[in-house]
C-alpha cells in the first residue's frame, strides 16, 4: 500500500499547498480521497491517467474537502471517461453531493460513464481482478454530522484516516485495531488549540497513534500560522507517540510498512 500527498493544509490553504488530499494505492486500485482542490492536474503530474482511477472517498460535506467534486466530475465527462468510478462516502451525505451535482447540470445517468455511491468497498470484485481481500469501510468520525474515519485493508497493510476530528481518548481503539499506520489531522499545535474547536493538536494526534498501537503516523491539515517551525508538528507528536512520524512532502509516494 503507497500514499501520495496532493495537500495538507487546513480549509486556509498555504502558499505552494493546498487542502487536505492524497491517493492511495490499494492492491492493484488507486483511490483519491477528498476533492477540495484540483486532484486531476496532480494525478497528470504523477503521470496517473485519470480516466483510469478506481474511485473517490469523500469524507465529509465541508468545502475543503467536497468543494472541487462537480469540477472534477466535469472535467472526466470531458476527458470522455468510460470507466465506472465509485464513489465512497456518508450515506447520508449522497443527497448533498447529487443535489451539488445537479447544480451544474451533472446527473449520474446521464454521464458517459457509470457514477455509483456507497459506504464501503470490498475490491475483491474490483474491475482489476487483482486486488486480492482489499477493502474500503467508513466508521463514525467525530467533526460535523456527516463526518466519517476511512479505514483501507489490503493483503500487505492497513491505514486508518481520522479525517477531521476532534480527538477524544478511547475513540480510535475499535477502528484503528490491526492497523499498521495512521493520518490524523494536526490543525492546530497545543499552544494554540482553541478551547472550543473540533479539530486536534499535533500532540493529540500523538495521542490517538499511541492509543490505536500504530507503527507509522502521517500528519496532516496543518493551519499555516499555528506552528513557529516546519519541525514543530512532528517533535510535539512524538511527545506521546514513539512510532515513525511524517509531515508528508507533496507528490512524494509514501508505502506503508506492515507490522
Amino acid at each position: 500500500m503507497k500514499i501520495c500527498f496532493f495537500g495538507t493544509s487546513s480549509a486556509i490553504p498555504s502558499a505552494g499547498n493546498g487542502y487536505t488530499s492524497f491517493i492511495v494505492k490499494l492492491g492493484a486500485s488507486i483511490v483519491l480521497v477528498d476533492t477540495g482542490d484540483n486532484a486531476l492536474s496532480r494525478m497528470l503530474e504523477l503521470e496517473i491517467d485519470p480516466t483510469q482511477f478506481d474511485a473517490i472517498v469523500l469524507t465529509h460535506e465541508h468545502a475543503d474537502h467536497l468543494g472541487s467534486f462537480p469540477a472534477l466530475i466535469a472535467a472526466l465527462e470531458c476527458m470522455n471517461r468510460s470507466k465506472p468510478l465509485r464513489i465512497i462516502l456518508p450515506p447520508a451525505l449522497t443527497p448533498r453531493v447529487l443535489k451539488l451535482l445537479a447544480l451544474f447540470n451533472y446527473y449520474p445517468g446521464q454521464l458517459h460513464f457509470e457514477l455509483s455511491f456507497a459506504s464501503e468497498w470490498n475490491l475483491t470484485s474490483g474491475a482489476s481482478g487483482q486486488d486480492g481481500g482489499a477493502r474500503i469501510e467508513q466508521l463514525p468520525g467525530n467533526h460535523s454530522e456527516f463526518t466519517m474515519m476511512t479505514k483501507f485493508v489490503a493483503e500487505e497493510a492497513s491505514l486508518l484516516y481520522t479525517s477531521d476530528i476532534r480527538y477524544r481518548p478511547g475513540q480510535y481503539t475499535a477502528p484503528a485495531r490491526g492497523c499498521d499506520a495512521m493520518i490524523h489531522e494536526a490543525t492546530y499545535s497545543s499552544a494554540t488549540l482553541p478551547v472550543e474547536t473540533r479539530h486536534s493538536s499535533a500532540l493529540e494526534a500523538g495521542m490517538a497513534a499511541h492509543e490505536a498501537s500504530v507503527r507509522q503516523l502521517f500528519l496532516c491539515h496543518f493551519q499555516s500560522d499555528a506552528y513557529t517551525s516546519p519541525t514543530e508538528a512532528a517533535e510535539e507528536a512524538a511527545r506521546a507517540f514513539g512510532g515513525s512520524i511524517t509531515v508528508p512532502r507533496l507528490m512524494r509516494w509514501y508505502t506503508i510498512q506492515a507490522k
